[in-house]
């Protein structure tokens, strides 16, 4: 018999010490239709550019996307987590409910570890809890799909939203302020002074837009830990 094995991803970057199951997002129905939607963050996907410079990794994420979602895996083969802090999705999404349950199973397999599960699929998320208990050390994070829209307050189920905010280039700054200016208006005073809004707005974005997610994850646990926070912003990239 061949025995199931996940493959767990070491965090890197940004989630540094947070080590994740992922799952394949480029073969993901409900990823490859947001990816096309350009009113979405998933327009601009990390993962999907990510994974064509690391092709090695497609086949792990693969095996986990058809392990995870086909079978409920028997919990003796379910890993164990030595980590206090654990992501899932890092790479993908939910599939199915199957996909769903053994990451649950997973999580309660591991009480000592603080779970955070970010996803867009509030369909799955609701209709798995509408009949089960959410375990206490999983955090459901609500992946806004909206840019610039934040939402303050999450879904049924979900303790936290994740948002995005776009900072405008200079030229982008300066196009959007001189939209409606005639051309022959736009002088080298007008110049100098949408220069220094800009050099403001560069300067003060992060608190113009209450962006709160912008060091290591594990410098922060936000995310990971309950908390007072339901809103997370961050600068999109």
């Amino acid at each position: 018999m061949t025995i199931p094995k996940l493959h767990i991803s070491k965090g890197s970057f940004k989630l540094d010490k947070i080590d994740n199951i992922s799952t394949n997002t480029k073969t993901n129905e409900f990823c490859i239709k947001q990816h096309k939607n350009k009113n979405s963050i998933c327009f601009k996907c990390y993962s999907f550019k990510g994974l064509d410079f690391r092709k090695n990794m497609i086949p792990l994420l693969q095996n986990n996307s058809d392990l995870l979602s086909t079978n409920i895996i028997d919990k003796n083969f379910l890993p164990t987590i030595y980590n206090i802090y654990f992501r899932f999705n890092s790479h993908g999404e939910i599939i199915n409910l199957i996909h769903l349950q053994n990451l649950i199973n997973i999580v309660n397999k591991n009480k000592h570890c603080n779970f955070a599960l970010w996803s867009k699929r509030f369909d799955l998320i609701k209709q798995y809890f509408d009949n089960n208990i959410k375990p206490d050390n999983l955090i459901l994070i609500y992946s806004n799909s909206k840019l610039d829209k934040p939402m303050n307050k999450p879904p049924k189920y979900f303790d936290k939203t994740f948002n995005n905010v776009i900072k405008l280039s200079y030229k982008d700054y300066f196009n959007k302020y001189t939209m409606f200016i005639d051309k022959k208006h736009i002088d080298n005073t007008l110049k100098r002074n949408i220069k220094k809004q800009y050099d403001i707005y560069k300067n003060d974005f992060n608190k113009m837009n209450n962006v709160n997610c912008y060091e290591k994850c594990i410098d922060c646990l936000k995310c990971y830990t309950k908390n007072n926070i339901k809103t997370i912003i961050e600068k999109a990239k």
